[in-house]
Parts: structure tokens; sequence; C-alpha cells
């Protein structure tokens, strides 16, 4: 009876705690917070991470003020929750900073710039930031040589006023060098000045004791003295003495035997001193030399001469050997003769017939027709071809040997010797998930597929899917929900590839952990009855996580509502890696900062034995200058020299938008005789110039636009004023282009836009200034109005495919363009038009990464015509032009159709004027290649085939009223060559010529005319 008594009071006595406990965990009704602006508001409740509805106890509200005041643009931050579960929040932020100043110790004058540039008006600047300042002025400060230097950083009125209070200390100076050794030929002063050290002024750092030893070491290389040693370090025990230890060495000279001296100029081969490291080895040793010989022999072997032998020699030519004044270095090179690959055996296959393991093993050929060398990449290649190949065929045991012999021939004959092993099929994959409905099921069944296909083509209308892999056409998946997860039956039955079963659990794993696993869990099994083999993957359950608050720091002049939206993490949402990595690259696109770092809560200073989870998060900003100013210079024979200067005005408003300032300068804004002469555009004046302003917002309208082509918008609108001097006219544009684009995936953009143009066209003149023919004549001849009014909405279509834009090796690109310039949108009445304008480009490599080139070829076609009876032909600015750079590379820029020699008197015109057309039709077709092995200088020839039509329908003859029907001569086609400068952007010069005057075929004076009459100079490949 005393037990259940103590028993019933110690209950009671409990009660009153648990009713406590209890009532301390209370549900979240309502968040109020007030005080500061609308961004701090925001920014709050990112960092505050609590919701209406949620239950929190005393310990979380108070960790979730902690996060608050780890935004660290408060004063102070002050909350309540009352007993009704109302949060309050009241935040007293910091005011923008206004102005700083430097107390105490002098700052010296050299660090004046450089100590602290991150500092700037405008910023929040609260005990964090405070903090890093003081830790980054330190840093730096001690790097300099004031390792006892302090900084202290405290703001006032408000946050406007910094007060940086330095204290220096003593500077680490060094006082005395103390020179060891034998430095002859070289005295203790040179030295010094080499080395960049003065005693008792340069300060002791490891910066600079970095760039002293790297100075002398390239004073040693510069004069061949690679054998000598440096050594700079303190002395023991004496302050500011420094210990500094020359052995300079003999002057060494390489030589070879055996190397093409010319191979290094014609061939690209590295030279003998980028073999030998002894330039930069930072101290000498025999082994320095042997490595020569491991990296010629290395070097040869990739070349075709798999017997070559190297050795090398060294000589004493001055001194004793026990102190040599010059050496010499002899390497000998025998390479052998340079082989190819000759016949491909196998042996020991038994499954997979001769036949079909030639066709997997085959290389590209050299120069398409060549069989390749003998290198040791291409060996290796053989062997990895035949191993993926048995791999994907069923043989997860296959193991392959090489051997290789000298033919009869002299190629290089090669036995694959092969260890088949069992070959094994698998019936079906089955998915076992958690009952869980956190794991999406079909999501996650989707991984399956990876192991038929890697882009699974589903049959309409069923739950079957075909592969899309050359070697499993035939065979078919049908995914099948089932109890406990998925099915993926196969028919045939598949064979078993591992590497394809990792797609499958590596592909899982990724999709687990979008949806918030920290540590993706999988488990697989094979199961083989020997008449269903089948591989069970299960998923264990795991714990999901899910992002709980953000806390941002930095973002001073950024908004709120742009960081929180490109950044995307909203609270409760699974805490996925790609997603935060989209977000972060996101937050860096928006052109707004220098840096983004993504961090848990726990990364951030002081933080790192808070009780902190894993979606507690936090973004530190640093915010870059909002100005930014580019230079330019370009020069292209059909448009002439320009200079360009750009400002941009970055954030605009806080939100990621930008205001840029172009300046185009040409000959017509220039009129420099000097550069017109520097760089001529021929017998005709050309130039394009421009002054420009645009607008450009990375996500209009968010929220109204998101649900058409792709979640985002982007809006851009541009004013320009243009001058552009051509060969058929002389125009000034006055144009407004509002646009908008969807990215709709990573290669293919949309734009929908309007174009609002004012044209006036007059006669262009020769490179003296004198007009080409008189502005009535064009009016007349060329059948267009000196004035037009273009409004034209337009549709833009892009799928770019390409690995580089401005190099392709491989990939395609497409271009597509609609403008609808008719009366009802304001075009004016004799300047109505349709325009059609389509571009293709194909890619394919030669070789391995195209090491032998690559081959390209293009298709433009454009079409255009006017929709309105009062206009005679479309205006002059609109037509297409061709002849020149990316169009057909042997006939002068713009003369490609019809061209006008004689004025309305028929008096003969000093230049033909081309009149451009309604059709335009363009084929290229080219192969570059690398020159003498270097890919910096590349070699090409082409084929350029095409066709400016004047009209596309028929017209009716102002005399006779007959209807005339249009003309459509044949295509042009010229061959040419050209030399590929690759400087970044790739610089080409290209010269081409009519088939016809290549052959000696008969031409007429038109082709004779205007066929091309000096190199071509220009930029990129793109067509």
């Amino acid at each position: 009876m005393r037990s259940r008594a103590a028993l019933g009071c110690s209950l009671l006595a409990l009660a009153p705690l648990v009713g406590q406990e209890v009532a301390s965990a209370r549900v979240v009704t309502a968040i109020r917070i007030e005080g500061g602006s609308v961004d701090d508001r925001r920014f709050a409740q990112a960092a505050l991470g609590l919701k209406p509805g949620q239950m929190v106890d005393p310990a979380a509200f108070q960790q979730a003020l902690t996060a608050v005041r780890l935004v660290d643009r408060y004063r102070t931050v002050e909350g309540t929750f009352g007993g009704s579960g109302e949060i309050l929040l009241r935040l007293d932020p910091l005011l923008p900073l206004e102005t700083w100043r430097w107390e105490g110790d002098p700052l010296p004058a050299d660090l004046r710039k450089t100590l602290l540039p991150e500092v700037r008006k405008g910023q929040r600047l609260g005990t964090q930031r405070l903090a890093l300042l003081e830790r980054s002025a330190e840093q730096r400060l001690r790097e300099a040589g004031y390792r006892q230097a302090d900084v202290k950083a405290v703001v006032d009125e408000g946050g406007r006023q910094l007060h940086l209070v330095l204290s220096l200390g003593a500077p680490r100076l060094i006082q005395e060098v103390r020179l060891e050794g034998d430095p002859a030929p070289y005295t203790r002063e040179y030295l010094l000045k080499v080395a960049g050290i003065t005693p008792g002024r340069t300060h002791w750092t490891p910066i600079v004791q970095r760039e002293a030893q790297r100075r002398l070491r390239q004073r040693l290389v510069k004069d061949r003295r690679m054998e000598g040693s440096i050594r700079l370090a303190p002395a023991d025990g004496e302050g500011g003495v420094l210990v500094l230890e020359v052995k300079p060495g003999p002057e060494v000279t390489l030589k070879a035997k055996g190397m093409d001296l010319l191979g290094p100029v014609l061939w690209g081969r590295p030279r003998l001193l980028e073999f030998v490291p002894l330039a930069r080895a930072e101290r000498y040793s025999p082994s320095v030399l042997d490595e020569g010989d491991g990296r010629i022999a290395a070097y040869y072997r990739d070349q075709g001469y798999p017997e070559v032998k190297v050795s090398h020699e060294r000589v004493v030519a001055a001194g004793t050997a026990e102190r040599p004044e010059a050496v010499t270095i002899t390497y000998t090179v025998e390479t052998g003769p340079r082989r190819v690959l000759g016949t491909v055996r196998f042996e020991g296959n038994r499954e997979l017939s001769d036949a079909e393991l030639a066709r997997a093993v085959s290389l590209p050929k050299r120069f398409l027709f060549l069989s390749p060398h003998a290198k040791s990449e291409a060996m290796k290649a053989l062997e990895d071809r035949l191993t993926a190949h048995y791999l994907q065929r069923g043989f997860p045991e296959v193991q392959v040997r090489r051997r290789v012999e000298v033919g009869k021939s002299g190629a290089v004959d090669v036995r694959l010797i092969i260890r088949e092993g069992s070959r094994r099929f698998l019936d079906a994959l089955v998915l076992e998930l958690p009952s869980d409905p956190a794991f999406p099921r079909d999501r996650l069944a989707r991984s399956l597929l990876l192991s038929l296909a890697d882009h699974p083509v589903s049959v309409r209308g069923t739950q079957r899917y075909r592969s899309d892999r050359r070697h499993l056409q035939g065979f078919e998946g049908t995914l099948e929900p089932t109890p406990e997860g998925a099915r993926l039956s196969f028919k045939p039955p598949l064979p078993l590839v591992r590497n394809d079963l990792a797609l499958v659990v590596s592909d899982l794993r990724q999709r687990l952990s979008s949806v918030g696993s920290a540590n993706p869990q999988v488990k697989i099994s094979f199961e083989d009855d020997e008449t269903h083999p089948v591989v069970r993957i299960q998923v264990p359950a795991q714990p999901l996580d899910r992002t709980r608050r953000l806390v941002v720091q930095g973002s001073d002049r950024t908004r709120a509502e742009a960081v929180l939206r490109e950044s995307g993490l909203a609270s409760g949402i699974p805490l996925n890696p790609a997603k935060l990595d989209e977000g972060q690259v996101q937050l860096g696109g928006l052109g707004a900062f220098q840096r983004v770092d993504l961090l848990t809560m726990k990364d951030l200073p002081g933080q790192e034995n808070q009780p902190w989870e894993r979606g507690d998060l936090a973004l530190r900003l640093q915010e870059r200058s909002p100005w930014v100013f580019t230079e330019s210079f370009g020069y292209d024979k059909t448009q002439g020299y320009h200079f360009g200067l750009n400002a941009q005005r970055l954030n605009v408003g806080g939100m990621g938008r930008t205001l840029d300032f172009g300046l185009r300068a040409g000959d017509q804004t220039l009129d420099s005789p000097f550069l017109r002469k520097a760089f001529p555009t021929g017998d005709i004046k050309r130039s394009v110039d421009s002054y420009s302003i645009g607008y450009t917002d990375p996500w209009f309208l968010p929220g109204s636009l998101d649900t058409l082509l792709a979640p985002r918008t982007r809006f851009r609108v541009e004013g320009a004023y243009i001058e552009e001097a051509q060969a058929a006219f002389f125009a000034r544009r006055r144009r407004f282009t509002p646009s908008l684009e969807w990215k709709i995936s990573p290669v293919q953009s949309v734009q929908l836009g309007y174009r609002f143009e004012r044209v006036e066209v007059a006669s262009n003149t020769d490179s003296n200034g004198v007009p080409l023919l008189a502005d009535q004549d064009l009016f007349l001849l060329a059948r267009t109005p000196a004035r037009s009014i273009i409004s034209a909405p337009y549709l833009q279509v892009v799928v770019d495919r390409r690995d580089k834009p401005f190099d392709p090796t491989q990939g395609t690109f497409f271009f597509g363009r609609l403008e609808l310039a008719n009366q009802v949108f304001g075009t004016s009445i004799n300047s109505s038009f349709v325009k059609l304008d389509l571009r293709q480009q194909w890619n394919w490599p030669m070789g391995f990464h195209a090491e032998n080139g690559v081959v390209m070829a293009s298709v433009r076609l454009g079409l255009a015509r006017p929709t309105a009876q009062s206009a005679k032909d479309l205006p002059l600015s609109e037509r297409f032009f061709g002849g020149g750079s990316f169009t057909v590379r042997g006939v002068e820029p713009d003369m490609l159709g019809d061209v006008q020699r004689t004025d309305s008197l028929g008096n003969l015109l000093p230049q033909p004027i081309p009149l451009g057309g309604q059709g335009l039709a363009v084929v290229n077709l080219e192969y570059r290649f690398p020159l003498f092995g270097m890919q910096s200088v590349w070699a090409e020839v082409f084929l350029d085939s095409g066709q400016v039509y004047r009209s596309l329908t028929a017209e009716t003859d102002p005399v006779t009223l007959q209807r005339i029907p249009p003309s459509f001569p044949p295509l042009r086609t010229t061959l040419g060559v050209g030399l590929i400068l690759k400087l970044g952007i790739p610089l080409k010069l290209e010269y081409a010529a009519d088939w016809k005057r290549i052959m000696g075929r008969p031409r007429t004076q038109d082709e004779r005319d205007t066929q091309l009459k000096s190199l071509l100079i220009s930029a990129g490949f793109q067509f």
C-alpha cells in the first residue's frame, strides 16, 4: 500500500511538470513584423523560418531570433511569443553607410587603396560584417609585414559613420642580408636588385619570400644556369637577418640529336627545354635528366614511333668535374620508323564474331582514308573499345589483353586476346520503396529506364518503352507499378551491364537527394534462378530534409524580392543539392554580386557549435560595383573598322535589371584617312556606326507571364541611331526594339519582339567621298523609297547545340526569324513586306577531340516579298545581300546577284551598284584542320555556293503591260582556302575564286567585275 501511495504521489507531482512542457510548445497563430523597410521585413521573415500553424517551443523561438540577428542589417532585433500564439518581431535596421575614416596609426601609403576595397557607400555594417572587415584588414596587414597589426571597426550615427582604428605595431623589416656560398659571377648588389630586397626598407613576408625566390630562379634560367640553386630563409636566432645562399652552377647547353630542329616551328612539337624540366625544377638532380628521357620517349610513342629510344650524356665543357663552369647535355633520340596500325586480330572470342568485333574497334581514319598512326593512345583505344563492346553485350567478367608486333609491311599488327567469361541476362528490375508518400513513386521509377535507354522512347498508349541505343534495337521494357514500388520487365531479356546498373543507382540517388535525403541510401542485389534473373533495388526508409530558413547577408542595394526569387529557396521545399546549385548560379547571373556563397548556418563564424539543422541555410553575398566599362575594336571588309565603348549600369532598382549605353564609332564618325587606309574596304566606303541605349529586365512581370513558354520572361528594350554605309546605299536608321525572350531549355530560346524603325536612304560614296550614284537615280533604278517607316512584330527561334559558339567542333545551330511589316502595324504604304530568314549549321569532329580537324556545313534561306500594291519592291535597307564573309566568299561583299551599271541616262557608273533581292540561298561546306600539328594555327578549304534573287514573283512591264516571270539564275560557286589564327576568338584570313575561273570556263561580265579582289578578314566561324 505504501509503495502504491508513493507511486501515486510521484505521478501527481509529475503532472504539473508535464503540463508546463505541453504549455511551453504552442502553435503559431500569426506573425507580425514591425519596423524597417519592406526588404528588412522580408529578409527577417526568411531568416525566422516560422509559419502559422507550426508548433514552436521557447528554445526554437530564441533560435529563430538568433537567425534574424545573423542577417546582420539590424541594430536590434526584439521578439515576443504571446500566449495567443502570435509572434511579434520588432526591427531597428542599420542605416546605409555614408562615410568612413581611418584613425590611430597612419595608414601605409601603399595600402590605402588595397587594404579594404570592399567597403562601399550604402552598406549595412552589422557585427558580423564588422568582424569580417577586422579580420580581412589584419590579415592583409600581416601579409604586408605588420605582424602585430590590430584593427577595430566601430559604427555610429545608426550605421552612417564607420571608424577604423588602426594599431600597426612594429613592422618586420629585413635589416641585413647575409650572403653565403660562392655567388660568382653575380655580385651582392645585383642579387639584391634582382630579388627586389632593400635592407632596412623591405618587409619580410611570405609573399616577398616567394617573389624573391621566383625572380632569382628566373634569372638563373635566363642565364642558362639551370643546375643552380637558391636558399632564402631567416637566420636562426637573429631577428631581421636574412640568409641568401646562391650556388649559380655551370652554364648549361642543351642539345639534341635525332630531333627535327624545325619541329617546334613547323609541327608544333614542344621545345627541348619543355621536355627536360630543368627550368621548372627547384633543385638540380640527375633524376631530372632521366625524367627528360621518359618525356621525350612518351611524346614520340604518342606520335606513332613505338620503337623510339632516348638517352642523354652530360659532358663538362669548361672547368673541372668538381667545379664545372659549363656543361653540355646532349639528348640522343633514335625514333625508328613511324608506323601505322595494321591488322587487328582476335583470339578467344566464342560468342561474338570477328566481323562484329572489327566494327566495334574501328578507329577514325586520318584525313578520311589513311590508317591511324600506331600511337599508344590508339592501342589503348582498341582495348577499351573491345572491352566496352563486351560489357554492353552482357559479359561482366570479360578480360582483354593486347599483343603488338610489327608485320611484314611495316605496320603494327595488334592481337587482342579475349577471355569472355559467362554471358548474363536480366529479365527485370524491381524497385522497392518505403510506404511514405514523401517518396514519389512515379518519379523514382523513371530511374529504372536508364538500364534500357539514355532517352527512353515511349510507345504511345502503353507502358512500354523502346531503347535508343544502337546495340539494343528491338529490346523493349514494360514499366508497371507494384504495391512495393515498380517493376521494369524486359523483352527479350536484357544483357546485364554493370555500368548501366550503376547509372540507375546514381540517378536514383540524385532523385532521392532532390526530395531531401541527406545521404541517399540504395541497396542492390542480384537474384538468379536461371530462368528469370532479376535485379532488386531497395530504397530503405530514410529521413528527408527540407529548407527551414534562409539567412541573407550582404544584400545592401539588391532588393529582397530579387534575392529570394532568384535563389528559389523558400521554406519547406526539399533540400535538393541541384536546386541549391541552381539558385546560386541564378544569383550569380543576376549581375549584382561579385561573390555568392551558399552555406549551412554552422559554416558561419561563431556558429559551429550552435544547434542548427541541415535545412538552416545562409547566403553570404558581396555586391559588385554597379558600373562596368568595356572597350572593343573590330575590322571586317564588309563593314570596315570600328571602335566600341560600352557602359553598363548593373542592378538597376536593386532587381538585377541592366541599363547599357553603347557607342560604335566607325569611319562615318571618325573620318580618319589614316585608319581608312590601314583598314581598307575596297573602292567603296563601308562603315557601320551606332549610338544605343538599352534596358534589360531578367524576369519581367513575375507571376503574370510565367505560364507561357518558360517559367521566366526576359524583357529588353533598345533604342538606337545607326548610320550604315554599304555598297548599295547609305542609310540612317532610328530604331526602337522591345522584345520578350523565353529560355525554353539550355539550348533553345524563343524571342517575340517588335521593331519600329525610321529609315532614310541615300546613295553611298566611294573611298574618296565621291557619290556612286545620284540619289534620284538610286530611288528610280533600285525602286526604293527615300524614306520608310518599318513597324514589324517578329518571332525568332534559336537552337544552339554547339560546344563552342565561336569555335565549334561539334553540334548544330538553327536560327529562324519571321517579320511581318504590314500596314496594319503602322508600316508606311510603300514599304510593307513579310520576311523569313532560316539558317542551319552542322559541325562534325574529325578524329579524337577534333585532332584532325572539323567539317562544317551550313545552309541559309531568305525569303521576302512586298505585301501592298503600292510597294513595288522591298525597301533597299530590307533586301537580302550576299557576297563576302559568311556567305559566298569568292564574291565581293554585297555584290552577289543583280548589279546596276548605268544611271538613268545610260551613263556608265564608276562602280557597279548591287540591288539586292527578295530571295537568298547560300550553301557552305568547309574543312578546317590544324596546320603542321599546331592547335593555334589552322588552315581551311571551303566551297561556297549561293545566289541573290531580285524578285520571287512575276512583274508587269510598265510599257507593254505584259507579265514578266521571275528570273532564277543558277547558284554561283566559289572555292577557297584560308588561314585561321586562334587568338581567343579565331581570326580568319581567306581568299576564294569562282570555280569557272579555276576551270577556265567562260564567265559573264558581272561575274568578272564582282569577283573577290583581295583577302577577306573576319572573326569566328558562325554563318
